[in-house]
């Protein structure tokens, strides 16, 4: 079966709904286990749609009348 493709957005939405369910104690073991479980999955979504976002970024510097591009880099 082929894994549906999920956006950031909705991968994010997705992992605040499941904090809240966490956070409300009023969820079973087995139940808070599976949400876990989903949340670090959708974890790894948006750290490698991050990452791709990331080094798909790219800023352009005007250096001797030329525009130069140059990879993002983060500040830190």
């Amino acid at each position: 079966m082929a894994k549906k493709k999920v956006t950031f957005e909705d991968a994010i939405t997705r992992l605040e709904e499941i904090v809240e369910k966490l956070e409300s104690e009023e969820v079973p073991l087995e139940d808070a286990v599976k949400l876990y479980q989903e949340g670090l999955s959708l974890s790894t979504v948006c750290k490698e749609k991050l990452a791709a976002a990331e080094g798909s970024v790219v800023l352009l510097q005007k250096e001797a009348g030329l525009w130069e591009e140059k990879p993002f880099q983060k500040e830190g």
